[in-house]
């Protein structure tokens, strides 16, 4: 089956300390055979991972969506994002969120 659109990355890898804010940005280009716009973002979980679909420029066709996890503790967060299009070939994307927080390292020298 042909690509129905270009997601940069499908997975979001993000890793930090607790208390910081990690961000990502994903981009999601329509094929030119297959052009379709978002018209709804879904989250499967309700974790500290937030997800904020942009809308494209007038000059292009990419949509992105920015990728905001935050957490006071040590912890892995995942979500899966659903992004409904109006594309009867593909009516639905998906993009997989992982965030790991480790504890800082003490250095003992």
């Amino acid at each position: 089956m042909e690509n129905v659109a270009e997601i940069t990355p499908r997975t979001v890898r993000l890793s930090g300390v607790p208390g910081e804010v990690l961000e990502a940005m994903v981009t999601i280009t329509p094929s030119d055979k297959y052009k379709f716009s978002i018209i709804g973002l879904e989250q499967k979980f309700n974790t500290q991972v937030k997800a904020q679909l942009v809308k494209p420029s007038k000059v292009n066709s990419t949509w992105q969506v920015k990728i905001t996890t935050s957490s006071q503790k040590a912890d892995d967060l995942y979500d899966i994002i659903t992004l409904k299009t109006d594309s009867k070939y593909k009516p639905t994307l998906k993009i997989r969120v992982y965030a790991i927080y480790l504890k800082a390292e003490k250095n003992n020298s």
